[in-house]
């Protein structure tokens, strides 16, 4: 059995999730484990798990995955697995760390140096502009662009990595036969036939919701080493990048909109933001600047701690089924 097909049987299992997963993984208990024994095993690592798990849930769980397997063949969409050695060491890091992510274009944007550029999705035309300014800007100094599809900002700094030749990941909230919203579609494409990448934690056929779309947001931060917020409500989904952002320690800032623009809804964000100290402000090229420094300084001290990191075990563990 490969390790996708392992990984996504039991994502399939109910009771299950990512920190158990995790923690099976890291254990590395299943290498020795017949059937039975196996059964036995998932029974009791969590107590949160209600009911037992039966050798029919078990074979049904590994059924749906082969059928996953063969429809991501037919999509053309590529599984990676923690247990993978090209699996991202950026999402690695990060505390609830995904264990399954599927993708296409070129996945190996998801190793470049990003910027997760966000905001509201009924920015003003103001925000529209700077989000496509600076995503352009960046792009042509070689950042990759990070962001969610979502219509406003994100799409915005999208447009601006594509039209500058840059490379640009959208981290979707859910399967990636579904494009949300819909109505980019082309958008979505143009990602992918542009050496950019498009990913999701969501196997093929899993709609979007709240939650999902909370939860990809900690995956936009992971992907980046720092954010920057170009407009949001005091209440906008952005908040959640941003606190993501805040317990991955990136690099969090901020557009200051000047005073003709205080009043707008989607501009009291900002203004809160920008009460913490934690937060830079970006006006000008100068305060864009001081940002990527800092961004390139922290890229860098990621990447000569992963040389130095003693990577944990995690060859592909043998799971046996019964006929």
């Amino acid at each position: 059995m490969n390790n996708a097909e392992l990984i996504i049987t039991l994502t399939l299992i109910k009771g299950l999730g990512r920190k158990t997963i995790n923690k099976i993984i890291r254990q590395g208990v299943l290498n020795s484990l017949e059937t039975s024994e196996t059964i036995d095993y998932l029974n009791n690592i969590n107590l949160k798990i209600k009911g037992i798990i039966t050798k029919d849930e078990l074979k049904y769980a590994n059924e749906v995955a082969k059928r996953t397997i063969e429809i991501c063949d037919r999509e053309d969409i590529k599984i990676s697995t923690l247990l993978d050695e090209d699996f991202p060491q950026k999402l690695k890091n990060i505390d609830d760390n995904p264990v399954i992510i599927y993708s296409k274009g070129d996945y190996n944007n998801l190793n470049d140096k990003g910027v997760a550029i966000i905001g509201s999705r009924n920015p003003s035309l103001h925000g529209v502009n700077v989000s496509y300014k600076i995503s352009s800007i960046l792009s042509q100094k070689n950042y990759t662009i990070v962001s969610g599809l979502a219509n406003g900002c994100d799409t915005f700094a999208h447009l601006g990595s594509l039209d500058t030749y840059g490379k640009t990941i959208a981290v979707m909230p859910c399967g990636l036969d579904i494009v949300y919203p819909n109505n980019n579609c082309d958008l979505f494409k143009r990602i992918i036939n542009n050496n950019g990448c498009v990913i999701s934690e969501y196997p093929p056929s899993q709609t979007v919701s709240k939650y999902r779309l909370i939860e990809r947001d900690r995956l936009q931060s992971a992907l980046s080493e720092g954010i920057i917020v170009i407009e949001t409500t005091e209440n906008g989904g952005s908040l959640h990048t941003v606190n993501y952002a805040f317990d991955q320690n990136k690099i969090v800032s901020c557009y200051k909109h000047n005073k003709n623009y205080s009043n707008l809804k989607t501009v009291k964000g900002n203004i809160k933001l920008l009460q913490n100290d934690e937060v830079i402000p970006i006006y000008d090229t100068k305060s864009l600047n001081e940002f990527l420094k800092k961004v390139d300084n922290f890229y860098k001290y990621q990447n000569t701690n992963q040389k130095l990191q003693i990577h944990e075990n995690t060859q592909q563990i043998k799971f046996k089924f019964l006929n």
